[in-house]
């Protein structure tokens, strides 16, 4: 096999994380996600969904983004703020002083779901302006938050704590 045949054969393949199609598996999709966060840096109006694409990225990814507990805790107790509490771009008060505190978190039962959601990255980059791309990122952390659905009682417990914890001025 040639190495333009190769090349085809990574530019066809999978994420076999999120199951992004075509994006030249796993480094395909990464770089997406790059360009998507790149994006978001470079325009404030854009920027405001962040949070929610970091996330969204994570729960479809958590090879990558939740080998430890803690970074897990982070990510499924800020998708389950965003989604139960509301949006905001930087990580709830509460929940940065709860992630960033010196603690030992759950590890996560059961494993993370085979299947992460429908909506992945590339249903994002495409947005022509700062509302749709909002909308995008909406519909896409729904997705990847109910393909989650076996985690959302620990996720909400994680919330709590750290909102009982700030209470408390832990």
């Amino acid at each position: 096999m040639d190495h333009e045949a190769t090349w085809e054969l990574e530019e066809a393949a999978d994420c076999p994380s999120c199951g992004a199609p075509r994006v030249g598996g796993l480094d395909g999709c990464r770089a997406l996600f790059d360009r998507l966060g790149e994006r978001e840096f470079s325009d404030p109006e854009f920027f405001r969904a962040h949070r929610l694409t970091v996330d969204a990225y994570s729960l479809q990814h958590p090879e990558q983004f939740m080998k430890s507990s803690k970074s897990a805790a982070a990510h499924l107790a800020g998708m389950c703020w965003s989604m139960e509490r509301g949006r905001s771009t930087h990580l709830p008060a509460p929940l940065k002083r709860w992630v960033d505190g010196r603690k030992n978190y759950a590890r996560l039962t059961p494993p993370p779901p085979r299947a992460r959601g429908t909506v992945t990255v590339i249903d994002v980059l495409d947005a022509e302006d700062a509302a749709e791309h909002e909308r995008r990122v909406e519909a896409w952390a729904r997705s990847a938050w109910s393909a989650w659905a076996g985690h959302w009682s620990q996720a909400r417990a994680w919330v709590v704590e750290a909102l009982e914890g700030s209470r408390a001025g832990v």
